[in-house]
């Protein structure tokens, strides 16, 4: 079985990006629009990362990690922004987030740290 990524952006191209990058490194990948949508998600299923987006309709990434972290969630984050600064990549490393990436950024970059998840987990 695919190790699994879950998508959560609101913007479609972007997602549809992700998931087509992600998917071609071999991954099954799974789409959310926003927090709301990824917490409804993960009812019912089990993800190994999400790669979310920080400022979304509805709910945000900072308010989706700190509901996962309050679950007792220790899925691996990774958290990408358009508008990163020191102070905001401060709030989420405290909210829980695992990695944090500003846009833009290479796609090669994303799929790297993914895939630096998956081997420490594997060889841990």
């Amino acid at each position: 079985m695919s190790p699994t990524v879950m998508i959560v952006e609101d913007d479609p191209a972007t997602r549809r990006l992700y998931r087509f990058l992600l998917a071609n490194s071999g991954y099954a990948v799974v789409e959310a629009e926003d927090g709301v949508a990824a917490l409804e998600q993960l009812q019912t299923m089990a993800v190994d990362v999400i790669i979310t987006d920080m400022n979304m309709p509805r709910m945000g990434g900072l308010d989706l990690v700190r509901t996962l972290r309050e679950s007792n969630s220790e899925v691996y984050v990774i958290m990408v922004t358009a508008f990163g600064t020191p102070d905001t990549e401060k709030h989420a490393f405290r909210a829980g987030v695992n990695e944090y990436l500003t846009k833009p950024f290479e796609f090669e970059e994303l799929e790297r740290r993914v895939q630096g998840y998956f081997s420490r987990r594997s060889s841990a």
